[in-house]
């Protein structure tokens, strides 16, 4: 065979699982229809992040895009390096699965060959029934990174993480932002005081925000441009023929807890299966399918994942929520700290927001944690590192943190437990 895995899709998923297998000694290809980097690295977590840091600069729309396409750019060269520095084969062209062992590439239907087959192809922003995206008026995510220039009137059809980035990103450009949600909070899924807080931050700087509305109650003639962002869908057209056996659930790849399809030697990780559609698990579901081809097999592991908003404020969590702790019926304690009584965060300007922690009564295990303010997308990866290694709260209290600095509220929410 010419290797000992093909990954389908050069993303965050695709990538990882690459490298590892080539670090355990395997011969190792990516087939990749269009550019390194998938998603995550050319329309989505690094070009808006690049665009909400160089939007809070005095530059125009035109250098703002340069800068953030520099970014990109210089990133993409660095995975290209990695995959050559570790021996493992870019191969541009679509790839569709022929048979076991076999994937075609290309018009010309190239065959490679692998021991293994891993599917990493990513996902594309959703349409609703009612409206579909035109790249005109009807924008989706990935439109708005190629802008020449902010819409005066900018709808935005949904109010998860990246309907919230990117209001704040158009509004400080100077766009007049509504945003519309069917849902009764913004943020659905996360604690309901930080997303109530963020509400009504995102209306102070003058964004209108609609919730539990239809969008039908909107005319879309009264705005320059609706940005649709309601989701994302897995991409599977053209992988392979139903004749294969590659089960499907919802539109998502069906894969086991070991991330093995429904067909034989075919692996599937990031995006395509589903799930929490983040960068960081689609790392960890492209390395753990490397590890469960080539050494011994892991079941996935979702207990301690973070998730970070980068609005402003910054908005981050990680475990349950509240409102889940009451629905499961778990006995505990929850503690807000306020970075108003933080010194870091009064030397930065900065003291709005707060730092949320559930802690069951029992164990003083941490069961979550949600925060809204300064450097909270930083924050919530101590937490996380907490949680995962079962460090309880009471045995944060007594650590010496450095001060001053933002991460001291880690050691007051800790201390708050005592009372």
């Amino acid at each position: 065979m010419d290797h000992d895995l093909c990954v389908i899709g050069a993303g965050w998923a695709g990538f990882n699982a690459a490298l590892s297998a080539a670090k355990f000694g395997q011969k190792a290809c990516i087939i990749e229809e269009n550019e390194i980097g998938g998603t995550c690295l050319n329309r989505g977590c690094i070009p808006t992040k690049a665009l909400l840091q160089y939007s809070k600069q005095s530059l125009n729309f035109s250098d703002i895009q340069k800068k953030k396409n520099d970014v990109v750019t210089r990133l993409k060269a660095g995975m290209s390096y990695m995959l050559k520095a570790n021996k493992v084969d870019l191969i541009h062209g679509k790839a569709k699965i022929a048979g076991k062992n076999s994937v075609l590439v290309g018009s010309d239907n190239k065959e490679v060959t692998a021991k293994f087959i891993l599917i990493a192809a990513g996902s594309t922003p959703k349409d609703l029934p009612q409206i579909k995206i035109d790249h005109k008026k009807i924008i989706s995510s990935d439109d708005c990174l190629e802008l020449t220039e902010a819409p005066k009137k900018l709808l935005i059809i949904g109010a998860g993480a990246i309907g919230c980035e990117f209001a704040c990103i158009f509004k400080r450009l100077g766009s007049e932002v509504t945003i519309v949600e069917i849902a009764e909070e913004i943020l659905p899924g996360i604690d309901i005081q930080v997303s109530r807080k963020l509400h009504q931050t995102l209306q102070k700087t003058g964004i209108e925000v609609h919730t539990n509305k239809s969008l039908e109650e909107f005319d879309l003639s009264r705005y320059d441009k609706a940005l649709l962002s309601v989701g994302r869908r897995a991409v599977t057209d053209g992988l392979f023929d139903d004749s294969l056996g590659i089960k499907l659930e919802k539109g998502n790849i069906a894969a086991d807890r070991e991330l093995k399809t429904t067909m034989p030697g075919v692996f599937a990780a990031g995006d395509c299966v589903g799930g929490y559609m983040l960068a960081h698990v689609a790392s960890y579901e492209g390395e753990l399918a490397s590890r469960n081809m080539f050494l011994k097999s892991e079941k996935r592991d979702y207990s301690v994942v973070p998730s970070s908003i980068f609005t402003t404020p910054e908005v981050a969590a990680v475990g349950m929520t509240e409102e889940e702790a009451r629905k499961f019926g778990v006995s505990y304690k929850a503690n807000i700290v306020h970075f108003l009584s933080i010194g870091m965060a009064h030397i930065l300007e900065s003291t709005d927001g707060f730092v949320k922690v559930i802690v069951e009564n029992k164990t003083c295990r941490i069961l979550g944690a949600s925060m809204i303010g300064l450097q909270a997308t930083e924050l919530v990866n101590t937490f996380s590192i907490l949680m995962k290694n079962k460090i309880p709260i009471s045995g944060i209290k007594n650590t010496i943190l450095a001060h001053p600095s933002v991460s001291e509220i880690i050691g007051e929410v800790a201390r708050s437990f005592d009372h």
